[in-house]
């Protein structure tokens, strides 16, 4: 018996994805993912003023709003011949070192971990695909304390960042 199984979107990757599959007898037998890779950041900047670009591009996306204001204002220093002086470059490299600390946790613990943990019985444990948890219950339980934790050390990033 084949049934379709399609899930979109795929939310917990950013970009997002949709997966289309067709299953029979408990095999995978055709399966087509699609996601939409262009995001026009330039087209909706032309035509602005240059100091745009940073509030703009960084509200393309919620997972990561830095990373594009920084891009950003690294363009315009481009752009216009500048060299930040070096407390400039200090200070966007703290703001680029607690991103990539809030970006990995979130990546890890907060996205895909819920497809590889069987967490409590509310959420964001719940609701969920059934899957073949393959971790051990101990592992699992110890994993699901360290999302609850890196949920605290995310936000410690994100002041961080903010605060510079």
């Amino acid at each position: 018996m084949k049934i379709r199984v399609m899930v979109d979107p795929l939310t917990r990757i950013e970009g997002h994805l949709r997966v289309d599959a067709v299953v029979e007898d408990g095999v995978v037998v055709e399966a087509r993912a699609g996601g939409t890779l262009y995001r026009g950041f330039e087209q909706i900047l032309v035509g602005r003023d240059p100091l745009d670009a940073v509030p703009l591009t960084q509200r393309f996306c919620g997972v990561c709003p830095t990373a594009h204001a920084v891009a950003s204002s690294q363009c315009l220093d481009n752009a216009m011949g500048i060299m930040p002086p070096d407390n400039g470059r200090v200070i966007r490299n703290l703001i680029q070192g607690a991103n990539y600390i809030q970006s990995h946790i979130l990546h890890f613990y907060h996205l895909a971990a819920l497809d590889f943990v069987r967490g409590p019985e509310f959420p964001p444990f719940i609701p969920r695909y059934e899957a073949d948890y393959r971790l051990p219950k101990t592992t699992s339980d110890e994993i699901v304390n360290h999302y609850v934790q890196a949920l605290h050390i995310r936000m410690k990033a994100h002041e961080m960042s903010a605060v510079f």
